[in-house]
C-alpha cells in the first residue's frame, strides 16, 4: 500500500462514502475571515471502484476569457485529496437514497451547473462571517449542490472557524443544465 496520503489506495471499501474537507479559504492571501479564519468546503465521494472525486465551486481568473472572470464554476477532480483539511465531516444520503445513487446525482447536478453565470462574491465587508443578500461565493455553490439533490443543507458550524456562504446557497435553477446568461 502507498504511504501518500492523497492516495487512491485510502478508498477501501464496497459503497461510496462521502466527506465535507473544510481547509482554510484564500490561503495565498492569508486568513481573510474576523473574528475567525474562513473555511472552504470541498466534497470528497470516495469509492472503491471510482476511487477519489472531489466537487467544490471555485471562482474563475482568466482561463474562461475575461468577461468571465470571477464568476462562480464547479470544479471536479479526481483522485486526489485536498490538502490541508482542518475537519472532515462525514456525510450520509438523504433517506430513502441510496450510496451510489447519491454519488451519481451529485455528480450530475455538479456537471450541470451553469458556470460562468453568478458573479463570484467575498463574505459582506470582506472579512465578514455572512454574505450580502443575492451574493454568492464557493460555500454558497457547495450548500446548493447538496440541497439540490438531498433537499436541504446540512450543518457544518465548526468551533473556531466560519463559513460565509453556507447560510446562503445559491438557487437549485443553476443546477439545471442551463445557461441562465
Amino acid at each position: 500500500m502507498s504511504s501518500d496520503t492523497n492516495s487512491v489506495a485510502r478508498a477501501q471499501h464496497s459503497e461510496p462514502t462521502f466527506t465535507l474537507y473544510g481547509r482554510i479559504a484564500a490561503t495565498f492571501v492569508g486568513y481573510i475571515g474576523r473574528p475567525h479564519a474562513d473555511l472552504h468546503f470541498s466534497l470528497v465521494i470516495d469509492d472503491a471502484y471510482s476511487g477519489i472525486t472531489v466537487i467544490d465551486g471555485q471562482p474563475t481568473y482568466g482561463e474562461a476569457g475575461l468577461r468571465n472572470a470571477l464568476r462562480i464554476r464547479t470544479n471536479i477532480y479526481a483522485n486526489e485529496l485536498p490538502s490541508n483539511a482542518i475537519v472532515k465531516i462525514p456525510l450520509d444520503p438523504p433517506a430513502g437514497m441510496g450510496r451510489d445513487a447519491f454519488a451519481r446525482e451529485l455528480v450530475i447536478r455538479a456537471t450541470n451547473f451553469a458556470s460562468y453565470v453568478s458573479p463570484y462574491r467575498p463574505p459582506a465587508r470582506l472579512r465578514g462571517d455572512r454574505m450580502n443578500p443575492g451574493e454568492y461565493n464557493s460555500s454558497s455553490y457547495l450548500a446548493a449542490l447538496l440541497r439540490s439533490v438531498m433537499g436541504y443543507v446540512p450543518d457544518v458550524r465548526v468551533a473556531g472557524y466560519q463559513t460565509p456562504g453556507w447560510e446562503q446557497p445559491m438557487p437549485l435553477h443553476f443546477f439545471k443544465g442551463e445557461a441562465l446568461r
